[in-house]
C-alpha cells in the first residue's frame, strides 16, 4: 500500500509539533524527566566508583589477612629469611650498628647476653619483612584478579559512570578545565615531580621486594616523565584540539 505524500514534509511537521510540545502544557513534565535521568545517572555513577573501589579495598584487606595468618602459623612451608640480596645489605648494615652499640653497652659494664638477643631481633625483623613481601604478591594478584572480574561484570554501570564523567567534565568552564589540565601536568611531569616520582618507585621497590640498581632508579626518573609529556603534548595537539578547541587555546593563553 503507497502511502500519501503531502504537501509538507512530514520532519517539518515533526518538528512543529515537537515545539510546541515543549512550549505547551508538558514543558514541566520533559523538564522532570530529564531531572529524573540526570539524577539517575549521578547516583549510579557514585555507586559504580565507590563498588570498584571499596571491594577491591575490603578484598585485598581480608586476603592479606588470612594469608598472612596462613604463612606464620603453617609449619609446612618453609620461608627464607631474606628474600634478595638489598635485604642482606640492611641486615648486614644493621648489625655493624648493633656491633657498635654491643661494643660501647660492653665498655659501660652492661649485660653481654646482648649480642644474640640483637642478631635474634633482627633475623625476625627481615624474617616478617620477607613474610610481608610474599602477603603483597598474593594479596594484590588476586584482588588484580577480582578488580578485573569487578570490570568484567559492570559493563553497563561504567558505561553510565563514563557518560556521566564526560557530561560533567564538558559542563565545566574553559577556564576549570585548564585549572585541572595544568595541575595534572604539573604533579605528573613538573619541575617537582621527580621527588613524587622517586618515593613512588622506592615505595613500589619495597613493596614487592625487587631488587633494583640505583642507575635504574635515575634512569626511570630522569626518562618517564619525559615521555608521559610527550604522551600528554601528543593528545593535546591530536585529540583534545578537536574535540575543545577553545580549551587548548585557553590552555595555551594560560601558560604562556
Amino acid at each position: 500500500m503507497n502511502e500519501q505524500i503531502g504537501w509538507i514534509p512530514r520532519s517539518i511537521i515533526r518538528t512543529f509539533q515537537r515545539f510546541f510540545k515543549q512550549i505547551g502544557f508538558q514543558t514541566d513534565l520533559f523538564a522532570i524527566y530529564e531531572f529524573r535521568v540526570s539524577r539517575y545517572f549521578a547516583i549510579a555513577s557514585v555507586q559504580c566508583i565507590l563498588f570498584l573501589i571499596l571491594c577491591p579495598w575490603i578484598f585485598q584487606f581480608l586476603i592479606k589477612m588470612l594469608v598472612f595468618k596462613w604463612l606464620k602459623g603453617s609449619s609446612l612451608i618453609w620461608l627464607p629469611v631474606f628474600l634478595n640480596f638489598h635485604q642482606q645489605e640492611q641486615a648486614l648494615e644493621q648489625l655493624h650498628h648493633l656491633d657498635a652499640q654491643i661494643y660501647f653497652d660492653t665498655l659501660l659494664n652492661f649485660s653481654e647476653n646482648s649480642n644474640s638477643a640483637s642478631i635474634n631481633q633482627t633475623a625476625e625483623f627481615f624474617s616478617n619483612q620477607s613474610l610481608h613481601i610474599i602477603t603483597n604478591w598474593i594479596s594484590d594478584v588476586t584482588t588484580l584478579i577480582f578488580f578485573l572480574f569487578l570490570l568484567l561484570f559492570s559493563k553497563p554501570q561504567i558505561i553510565i559512570f563514563k557518560t556521566f564523567f564526560i557530561e560533567s567534565v564538558f559542563s565545566l568552564s574553559e577556564t576549570t578545565k585548564c585549572f585541572f589540565l595544568i595541575f595534572l601536568l604539573d604533579l605528573l611531569v613538573g619541575f617537582h615531580s621527580s621527588k613524587s616520582w622517586q618515593v613512588f618507585l622506592q615505595f613500589v621497590i619495597d613493596h614487592f621486594g625487587f631488587q633494583i640498581n640505583p642507575n635504574f632508579v635515575y634512569f626511570f626518573i630522569s626518562t618517564f616523565p619525559v615521555m608521559l609529556d610527550t604522551i600528554f603534548k601528543y593528545w593535546i595537539f591530536r585529540y583534545l584540539n578537536k574535540i575543545s578547541p577553545s580549551t587548548v587555546a585557553t590552555y595555551q593563553a594560560m601558560i604562556e
